[in-house]
């Protein structure tokens, strides 16, 4: 162990310093004998140790056998946080090739990916399952999750279309049959998304796309990551169930839009205010919006009662699965056209 230590740290010094090369090669050969269950043929490692123990001998000569012992608890240490060092650049690269983020617990927490609403992973991290001293669980479940990471790779270079993953009862933003389809992952309380609208209107994208949206509400630790996106969507879904009839354009994106572009009487973004309002309140402003927008007191009384109903809970329960299983993002917007996927937040120039 110890001349395997001493290898590691004899790169690192090499690296700064000249004097420290001249041991590269012998350290090497003593660790390439050290990994293939063979001793030593040199004195190396005793007179690494007689070097550094010196100091201590001739002071405190009690305190040999004690620090020789350290170093060798240390050269252990150094070992092993140079072998999860490792894997974890190896484990983060893989991610981000694959995903889009070095760390799929919290995605947002990588600044080398795109930005995003993270999708957090039920599966608990390694360090939690230790801090938990479920000891065999954090490492059953880092390797299985590397796995996953893995078995997905071939999804990064494959033909993403987006008409396999449209939503039941898809609407879209403007509909032209010469144009094809591009279908987003959106959360309605999400500020990511919000600024990816904004990105398609300033590209123009849906003049050249068809362009439409599976409404995911984003799991939290407790409900949801924001508190009204269930309730949101439920309408959206139900009006999607509910047409209104002539609409220029469907009324779901009227909502949309209004959340993702608009600002209350007083000022204040009408994303950020539904996010802080109660789900009474979000109810009543969603009521006042279907009459602006044209429905009859009895479409807009169906589209609440259905809003509330089974078919529509199996429909979000539906997106949740084509999210989770078949698109496997983990960052919030993510939007497939052209035969690609594209997690988290687009510029408008990628979007022209």
């Amino acid at each position: 162990m110890f001349c395997i230590a001493a290898f590691i740290v004899l790169i690192v010094m090499a690296a700064f310093s000249a004097r420290y090369r001249r041991y590269v090669g012998t350290a090497w050969n003593c660790t390439v004998r050290r990994v293939t269950f063979r001793p030593c043929d040199t004195t190396f490692k005793q007179d690494i140790k007689d070097h550094l123990l010196a100091p201590i001998a001739v002071r405190r000569p009690g305190l040999v056998k004690p620090a020789g012992i350290g170093l060798e608890i240390l050269a252990v240490l150094v070992i092993v946080t140079t072998i999860w060092s490792g894997y974890t650049v190896v484990k983060s690269g893989v991610n981000l090739y694959v995903y889009g983020t070095c760390n799929k617990q919290d995605s947002a927490s990588c600044t080398l990916g795109a930005e995003a609403c993270s999708i957090p992973e039920e599966t608990p991290g390694f360090m939690a399952s230790l801090a938990a001293f479920d000891v065999l669980g954090a490492f059953g479940n880092e390797f299985a999750s590397l796995g996953e990471t893995f078995a997905a790779i071939p999804a990064r270079t494959q033909t993403w279309t987006a008409e396999d993953y449209l939503p039941a009862n898809a609407s879209y933003l403007t509909e032209d049959a010469a144009n094809p389809v591009a279908v987003e992952v959106i959360d309605p309380g999400c500020t990511f998304c919000k600024a990816l609208f904004a990105n398609i209107e300033e590209a123009g994208f849906e003049n050249n796309y068809n362009l439409t949206y599976i409404a995911y509400p984003i799991a939290g630790t407790e409900g949801y990551k924001f508190p009204n996106s269930l309730l949101v969507t439920q309408y959206l879904e139900a009006l999607r169930l509910h047409p209104l009839p002539g609409a220029e354009t469907p009324v779901d994106w009227q909502v949309l839009e209004r959340i993702f572009t608009e600002k209350t009487d007083a000022g204040l973004p009408w994303q950020e205010t539904i996010n802080t309002m109660d789900a009474d309140e979000v109810t009543t402003t969603l009521v006042e919006w279907l009459d602006e927008f044209g429905l009859t007191a009895a479409e807009v009384d169906a589209v609440v009662t259905e809003a509330a109903s089974d078919s529509v809970t199996d429909i979000i329960a539906a997106n949740k699965s084509l999210v989770e299983d078949d698109i496997h993002t983990l960052k919030i917007p993510t939007i497939i056209f052209d035969g690609r996927r594209h997690d988290g937040l687009v510029s408008v120039d990628n979007l022209r």
